[in-house]
């Protein structure tokens, strides 16, 4: 599977969780400027990503940044099923994540990418307060493309801290999602994403 190399997306390294999260942290704060070294969030949002990536085997670890945002952390994985998907997977994924998503959901669409492969989107809004008194505290937009008559998914998970400029990260995901290719061959010499040839495990 492959993806194109698209502009504000920039890949760290998957060497180890310290690796990435140091990658991450730099990435975010050179995005936010030099200011937010000092803020406790940036590392703590790159630790957790780093963490999260590493424990559920990611294949791809970026920063998505855009003139107009705070920067955001995404991470791309894929997901192998039991059976092959049939026609239906993308309407069953589609009501499974609006039926079981909480809510915290705001809203689960269904599209296609440039190569007709159905993609289940989800986007969340996130509160820091269990009693939904507090204010947001980010934003998160899942994305799965379904690999049609196959068994691949590729899921892409992007987090926003702060949610600034929500609407441009999202837009630069999109492109990203957009051009996922699952025909195209793996070179396995390389590491789970690199932008020299784009292919994903």
């Amino acid at each position: 599977m492959k993806l194109a190399a698209i502009a504000g997306v920039t890949p760290v390294s998957l060497q180890s969780p310290e690796h990435t999260e140091r990658e991450l942290a730099a990435l975010m704060v050179t995005a936010r400027g030099p200011e937010s070294s000092h803020d406790p969030g940036v590392l703590l949002a790159a630790r957790e990503a780093a963490e999260l990536a590493h424990a559920n085997g990611a294949g791809l670890v970026a920063v998505v940044a855009h003139a107009g945002a705070d920067p955001a952390v995404l991470v791309g994985t894929v997901v192998v099923a039991d059976q092959p998907h049939g026609p239906d997977t993308a309407a069953d994924l589609r009501h499974y994540l609006a039926d079981a998503g909480g809510p915290d959901i705001q809203e689960v669409t269904e599209s296609r990418t440039e190569h007709g492969y159905p993609v289940v989107i989800a986007e969340r809004i996130l509160v820091a307060d269990p009693l939904r008194t507090g204010p947001p505290s980010g934003c998160q937009l899942q994305a799965v493309v379904i690999e049609p008559d196959g068994r691949r998914m590729a899921v892409f998970t992007l987090h926003s801290v702060t949610g600034r400029g929500w609407l441009d990260l999202a837009a630069v995901l999109g492109r990203l999602v957009s051009s996922v290719d699952f025909a195209a061959p793996v070179v396995a010499a390389r590491a789970p994403w690199s932008p020299a040839d784009g292919s994903l495990r």
